[in-house]
């Protein structure tokens, strides 16, 4: 709770968006399964489950997001921790806002691509999308904001 206190009203937002990336994505696992069956000759046998959130690119976009968000956070750590002396090679903020945006442009992609690929995901599936995206956009959001407050 010590460090949660060193962060700004702009950084707990921001810690709340990757929150919302990581809990998307397990969502996505959990609700993007669904059961393949084949009909033959009027019997019906199931042979197996697809999770759709994980299947090809899109797949691969959703894990690169996770990756950034967990990259994110690690540094929203870095910066308060107090023992914890970091030479950045950059202002914090601009590297922040570059990790979450990447994070938010890859999760928009495997939206896309989710949505593209045909098939027949479960629906739930895209609520785990939206929230992994929202995340993904508030953190990538209020970066802005703190990058555009430091400029001024």
């Amino acid at each position: 709770m010590e460090l949660w206190a060193k962060l700004t009203a702009g950084e707990k937002m921001v810690a709340g968006g990757i929150l919302a990336v990581v809990v998307g994505w397990i969502l996505g696992l959990i609700l993007g399964n669904a059961q393949e069956c084949v009909t033959v000759l009027g019997y019906t046998s199931c042979v197996g489950s697809l999770n759709y959130f994980t299947w090809g690119s899109a797949g691969l976009l959703a894990g690169l997001a996770l990756v950034g968000a967990i990259v994110a956070g690690v540094i929203l750590f870095l910066k308060v921790s107090p023992n914890m002396k970091v030479a950045w090679p950059m202002p914090v903020v601009q590297i922040l806002l570059g990790v979450c945006l990447a994070t938010l442009v890859c999760a928009a992609l495997a939206v896309l691509i989710q949505l593209t690929n045909g098939g027949n995901p479960p629906a739930l599936m895209y609520v785990a999308d939206a929230i992994m995206v929202a995340g993904a956009a508030v953190a990538t959001w209020f970066t802005y904001q703190a990058w555009v407050a430091g400029k001024a």
